[in-house]
């Protein structure tokens, strides 16, 4: 596994000189992803982009209702602080709607170590049982405004009720990922490296299945999944991650998304 991921380590992104434009409700195809811009709560455009598919895992990075506000680190001189985008409905940890939504049976969903019991309700009132929560270990600190600094983040692994996790991977498998912290240059203010992603997929997925991300953000969940030969269903709500997702996966791939829909 670890040559794997030594190989398909995606390189540095180098924002292009203009996005594609993006608006709300449309579907875009990234070779065999597809990623719809808009509300992950809304079932009519969970079902234009899932049309017949039933994905087994979902993966996904949800607002952490922290009000994610990194412009003050900024103000602290940190020259090195580039990933200063914002979160829209950061005021918010309860997504039942969307977990709702999701046909398959195994989530993984990171999470504010503050709200985990609320995002676990969330998650059981979709009839989701959580089974473990996994600690990434950013091997850094990363600087706050509390008391202790965050060096780690915390994911629930839940499965449906009386369903199977459809377990791929091995028995070397250990609550804690050590996974280096990397600055964005993508702008995006929380964006996770693209093995935080990937390890589910190795776990409960093989090549050619479906998965899920609701909360795709830049697009990691994406490119996760094109290293290792999984088809990404995603939604993202700004059309301005939108399309940094987009130029993300074609600078990865050297190919171009195409417009598959657009609401009128």
């Amino acid at each position: 596994m670890s040559q794997i991921m030594h190989q398909s380590e995606s390189p540095a992104f180098v924002p292009p000189a203009k996005f594609v434009r993006v608006v709300n409700g449309d579907i875009w195809h990234l070779g065999k992803h597809r990623l719809a811009c808009g509300d992950a709560t809304d079932p009519e455009l969970v079902r234009r982009l899932l049309g017949r598919t039933k994905p087994r895992l979902m993966v996904t990075d949800p607002p952490y209702g922290v009000e994610y506000d990194p412009s003050w680190r900024r103000k602290l001189g940190d020259n090195a602080a580039r990933a200063v985008g914002t979160v829209l409905n950061d005021d918010r940890v309860d997504w039942r709607e969307a977990w709702k939504l999701f046909p398959g049976d195994v989530v993984y969903c990171w999470h504010s170590g503050k709200h985990g019991s609320s995002v676990e309700e969330s998650l059981a009132a979709a009839e989701f049982r959580v089974r473990a929560q996994i600690i990434w270990d950013k091997g850094r600190l990363i600087i706050s405004r509390g008391h202790y600094h965050w060096r780690h983040e915390a994911c629930w692994y839940a499965v449906r009720k009386l369903k199977t996790a459809n377990w791929k991977g091995d028995r070397k498998q250990v609550t804690v990922w050590q996974i280096p912290h990397r600055r964005s240059a993508t702008g995006h203010g929380t964006q996770k490296p693209i093995d935080c992603m990937r390890r589910p997929m190795l776990n409960h997925t093989l090549q050619g299945d479906a998965v899920y991300d609701p909360f795709v953000g830049s697009g990691t969940s994406i490119i996760a999944a094109e290293t290792i030969g999984r088809i990404c269903f995603a939604i993202e709500l700004s059309p301005e991650y939108v399309g940094l997702a987009i130029a993300r996966w074609e600078q990865h791939t050297g190919r171009k998304a195409v417009l598959n829909s657009r609401c009128a």
